[in-house]
């Protein structure tokens, strides 16, 4: 393409972002007031397709004296264009008592999107981001101020206490992990046996991530089950804190059950939890699927049809509660943010994974090493099943014994997930998550008896 051609499209191009900002503009005056009103206060405003386009245009011409080293001619299209946007702010202020600053930025910014096109500081397909982005928020000018309107301030402050838990503290937290020996350094003493001594006792970073994810599902729940319904909010949350951590959201959802609001509503939560285990096998199918494609050809059969029943008990669930429930819903109650709730789940992780490396320290043969393994469940899946795929692949252990430990495995997972559930949410949602999660082991089981045997 001739450098000719191509300076000819970029001043299409500008010509054509400033006409679709002040179409946006119009259409917007001509929704609100109506055509022949909004026609009338067309001299009033600032802003328009053709003055967008012209000032686009501008923005263009500019970006070509930029390219050919004219920057003084630049800096004078500039300084008249913002000499232009404050005279237009100040008589509006003068005129009709009108603050806002959104039209004025809107036009100065179709002008520096002139600029770059023609200048080529960026590329085209990121000034058309930054064009869709600036015309859903000017059209989203009513939508936005109606969410504005439901939020609380209270609400506001325990968004900002869950950035400075998951932006500010994560971060600077050391992805290390500290053993026994460094435990031992601290208090000056000394540890004789060498595979004690390597013992993880904790990983700040790691544990943390949990904290935030759990708090974070509490939190996203919450304002999800405002947005678009607490029982569609909590199917939709349990389907993705699923794939996140399905043990994390079966002690978020317990901890709802436990509130006296939501004393009718544990069938509900129970079915959000089971959404939640039941979404977790297709994070766990992609780690198999990556790590030995041959265990997933394997484990597809049980492990998909635990997916698929999990599903059906919860929407049976759902069914239920609709039927003992004449309000359909759960009440949402804003509950204040807190991480104490997930540093408690923390510290019983921290003690069952200090366990589990104690007893592997003394391992005498492989089916002990798959039975400690198996143990891990305990605190997650996504650690089984990558041991029980590596161990499959490297030959350690047969592809047909791998497959059921896993499921072994996902059965103590069940039982923890049941656990959790007695001790920290109400008896009716804890009784119905391990129904649930029975009949879902059973099923598993049986077709992994079928496909091994």
């Amino acid at each position: 393409m001739s450098n000719e051609v191509q300076l000819f499209l970029e001043i299409l191009l500008t010509i054509l972002f400033g006409a679709v900002l002040g179409l946006e503009t119009e259409t917007r005056e001509i929704e609100k007031e109506g055509k022949i009103l909004a026609t009338k206060k067309e001299k009033g405003r600032i802003g328009g397709v053709r003055t967008y386009a012209i000032l686009s245009l501008l923005g263009g011409i500019a970006g070509i004296f930029y390219k050919i080293d004219q920057h003084i001619l630049v800096y004078i299209l500039f300084i008249a264009v913002i000499g232009l946007i404050l005279s237009a702010y100040i008589l509006n202020v003068q005129i009709k008592r009108a603050f806002g600053l959104i039209t004025e930025i809107a036009v100065l910014i179709a002008f520096i999107l002139g600029f770059l096109t023609t200048s080529q500081l960026l590329p085209v397909w990121l000034i058309i981001v930054i064009l869709v982005m600036l015309v859903f928020f000017l059209s989203q000018k009513r939508g936005i101020g109606s969410i504005i309107q439901k939020i609380e301030h209270k609400e506001v402050i325990d968004v900002i206490k869950f950035g400075l838990v998951a932006a500010v503290i994560l971060p600077i937290l050391p992805r290390t992990n500290f053993t026994v020996q460094d435990a031992a350094n601290l208090l000056n003493v000394g540890v004789e046996n060498a595979n004690i001594a390597k013992i993880v006792l904790v990983n700040p970073f790691d544990l943390w991530l949990i904290v935030v994810i759990i708090s974070g599902i509490n939190l996203f729940g919450y304002f999800l089950s405002r947005m678009i319904g607490s029982r569609r909010g909590l199917l939709v949350t349990g389907a993705i804190s699923g794939v996140i951590s399905s043990t994390s959201a079966v002690i978020s959802f317990a901890l709802k059950s436990k509130s006296k609001e939501n004393k009718d509503s544990s069938i509900q939560l129970a079915a959000a939890a089971l959404v939640a285990n039941s979404v977790s096998f297709l994070s766990l199918g992609v780690l198999m699927l990556v790590n030995y494609n041959l265990f997933f050809t394997k484990a597809l059969i049980p492990f998909g049809s635990m997916f698929v029943s999990g599903l059906l008990i919860s929407f049976y669930y759902l069914l239920k509660s609709r039927k003992n429930n004449k309000k359909h819903d759960i009440p949402i109650k804003y509950e204040p943010f807190s991480v104490l709730p997930a540093i408690k789940f923390v510290l019983i992780i921290v003690v069952i994974t200090f366990l589990i490396q104690f007893l592997e320290v003394f391992n005498v043969n492989n089916i002990f090493v798959v039975g400690v393994t198996a143990l891990s469940g305990i605190t997650g899946m996504e650690a089984s099943t990558i041991a029980f795929t590596t161990l499959s692949h490297d030959g350690i252990v047969s592809l047909q014994t791998a497959v059921i430990a896993l499921g072994f495995a996902n059965f103590i997972n069940f039982l923890a997930k049941s656990a959790y559930a007695f001790v920290m949410g109400n008896r009716n949602f804890a009784v119905h998550l391990t129904t649930g999660l029975l009949l879902v082991a059973i099923i598993g089981a049986l077709s992994i008896v079928f496909v091994n045997f």
